[in-house]
């Protein structure tokens, strides 16, 4: 009974915080500093593909080759930016979950000369699932993930009290080899930034 009522409030505070942003964005909306908020739509990246795995306990799906079991029980969750094949062999699994082998094909079909893998593993409750936002190609960086995480279908029997991990694998449509430098990030709401929203999305 407790559920539906969690559920329930969250989607009332979802509700209220859209009308206060429409507010806002009525009250400003003929000044001329109102300038769309976000990355540069030409670093966003669109042909990419994604892979999402999901453990129904605490602990994370990879890990790096060099740590041993006692470490991967930590609350440190693995993230991997692979560019080459060496770098993929440092991709291990730490557990495995349903959707493991899909993974590992996934893994081993990148191609490093024309494609950059990037993994992250998000710890979320038992009633929210994590999806890819957008993806950005900033000028000083191979990649921005941006995530948000909305609730799982009102069909799914969940807890709020249970932690589950849920692994995101992405595949990018570029070579970043001999590079390091990326970043992922990402909150509750699931709003594409001003900057991002094409004329049809607005509609």
């Amino acid at each position: 009974m407790s559920l539906p009522t969690r559920r329930q409030v969250l989607r009332a505070g979802g509700a209220s915080l859209v009308a206060a942003l429409a507010g806002c964005s009525g009250e400003g909306s003929s000044s001329s500093s109102d300038v769309p908020s976000g990355p540069s739509p030409d670093t966003l990246v669109s042909d990419y593909d994604q892979l999402h795995l999901r453990n129904d306990a605490e602990s994370g799906i990879f890990r790096g080759a060099a740590r041993d079991d006692e470490q991967t029980e930590s609350s440190y969750l693995d993230d991997f930016l692979v560019t080459t094949d060496e770098e993929r062999g440092d991709v291990t699994f730490a557990a495995e979950p349903d959707g493991v082998d899909e993974a590992r094909a996934f893994i081993d079909e990148t191609d490093f000369d024309e494609q950059t893998l990037v993994i992250t593993q998000h710890r979320v409750d038992a009633c929210h699932r994590v999806k890819l936002l957008y993806v950005t190609h900033p000028p000083d960086s191979v990649v921005d993930l941006d995530f948000c995480r909305p609730l799982r279908p009102a069909s799914v029997e969940c807890s709020v009290d249970d932690r589950h991990v849920v692994a995101s694998l992405v595949r990018l449509p570029y070579s970043s080899q001999g590079e390091s430098s990326w970043g992922h990030g990402g909150g509750s709401s699931c709003r594409i930034p001003s900057s991002l929203r094409t004329e049809t999305e607005d509609a």
